[in-house]
């Protein structure tokens, strides 16, 4: 595709490790370069047709001379992230499970759950040693309830598959990595009674499945918790559940770190402005190329339900990202958007308190050290650092100042995870690029 509404448009495709696998070229004059990056979508096509609504919608609320004298073009990361289908899983037994042989028929449904979700790991995880860790860690499961051991080496298995490079302790994936096997799986053996109400049923409208049994759909894209698992085969799928994301955030960081930022820095000489946008795992995309680029010509980003730390900036909790606001890598506002409807954003968090040994599978609020950024907001930031606000409508006015960070308070507009295409989110992505 040569535009997207009018606007050129350019693909930039990147492997797991980010390295480019084909030519950017501009078009000749230039001036803003808005450089957008996909979070869990699977393939290129959702990924455009998600950059495509976007720009109809921004192009739509176009105001008289607002980007005046602005020649525009829209780089569209392309890099290889999975569609992300799971949360949670809950130990029990289902309501319908009826003596003995209803229990053995839960227990056989709970491993033909894990054997489907093992199946689906190897499209993510290639190499030979890694199908042969997938399938040793298969022959394991029939011994997971009974045997300390089994639950040791599947934890063993399923850990080899990652690189343990991209842990911290924003999400207890250091914990992840260290911790002994048996006990992981114990403290992620989450009971169905542990779930808070807005991670077990359809308030708060999350927008994926749980990845237990079948969803049940619900307004604004929600989806609750229908089915439950028996006993360690429950903490075995919160085990790949983790695992699932981690290697998604890993690649994020990648894509960013080895692919983007080097892009940018090869591009920028050529225009005048950047822009970086980034959904959900894009965030971290976006946010680890402004990280690593050279370059000083970055002058906004918006972060639209991005999907890491609530803490990623912050000083006093030594973000992960903290560096961008140290060395002012952002040149002009920096705009978040979240919500509480939007509980995919904070996948890894239920279970991340759960890996410390915390008793509950609440999604976090501003206050919990393990809460998302797209629920929540940048948090624990110094004095001064950041506004809070609401996004508003297509037509708001908005006083976005340079170096600041806009938590904007998305609920009215944004229903779920990726409901980010909308004439209120493009409008505000809008005013922050006119400046």
């Amino acid at each position: 595709m040569s535009d997207i509404a009018g606007i050129p448009y350019r693909e930039a495709k990147f492997d797991k490790d980010g390295t480019l696998e084909n030519q950017v070229a501009l078009p000749a004059g230039v001036t803003d370069l808005i450089v957008i990056s996909h979070g869990w979508n699977n393939d290129a096509a959702a990924a455009l047709a998600l950059y495509t609504r976007f720009f109809e919608s921004f192009v739509a609320v176009a105001q008289p001379d607002d980007l005046q004298g602005r020649s525009l073009a829209v780089i569209g990361v392309i890099w290889p992230s999975k569609k992300f289908d799971e949360l949670v899983a809950a130990s029990g037994v289902p309501d319908s499970a009826q003596g003995s042989a209803g229990l053995a028929a839960a227990d056989s449904k709970s491993l033909k759950a894990l054997e489907e979700k093992l199946a689906r790991m190897t499209d993510l995880f290639t190499t030979p040693a890694q199908q042969q860790a997938l399938d040793e860690a298969k022959a394991l499961l029939p011994d997971l309830e009974d045997k300390a051991t089994a639950r040791r080496d599947f934890v063993n298995k399923i850990r080899s598959l990652l690189d343990p490079g991209a842990a911290n302790r924003e999400d207890a994936s250091d914990s992840f990595f260290k911790d002994d096997g048996n006990e992981l799986m114990t403290n992620l053996k989450v009971d169905e009674d542990d779930l808070d109400p807005e991670v077990a049923g359809t308030e708060g409208s999350a927008s994926l499945p749980l990845g237990v049994g079948t969803a049940a759909p619900a307004v604004g894209g929600a989806a609750g918790l229908t089915d439950i698992l028996s006993g360690f085969k429950a903490a075995a799928m919160n085990v790949l559940n983790f695992t699932t994301y981690y290697e998604m955030k890993a690649r994020a960081g990648a894509v960013g770190k080895n692919g983007v930022a080097k892009l940018l820095d090869q591009l920028a000489p050529r225009v005048q402005r950047i822009h970086l946008v980034g959904h959900s795992f894009g965030g971290r995309v976006v946010t680890s190329t402004a990280a690593n680029s050279g370059t000083d010509r970055i002058k906004s980003m918006a972060l639209l339900q991005t999907a890491f730390s609530h803490n990623g900036f912050s000083r006093s909790m030594s973000g992960f990202f903290r560096a961008v606001v140290d060395q002012q890598r952002i040149k002009g506002p920096i705009l978040v958007t979240h919500t509480k409807n939007d509980k995919a954003v904070g996948v890894a968090y239920p279970l991340a308190s759960r890996i410390n040994g915390d008793k509950t599978a609440a999604f976090g609020d501003e206050n919990d050290v393990f809460g998302g950024i797209g629920r929540n907001g940048a948090q624990q930031m110094e004095s001064g650092e950041t506004v809070s606000g609401s996004l508003g409508a297509a037509d708001a006015s908005y006083a976005f100042q340079v170096g600041k960070f806009f938590n904007l308070e998305s609920s009215d507009f944004i229903k779920g995870h990726s409901d980010v295409t909308g004439k209120e989110v493009a409008h505000a992505v809008r005013r922050a690029i006119a400046g």
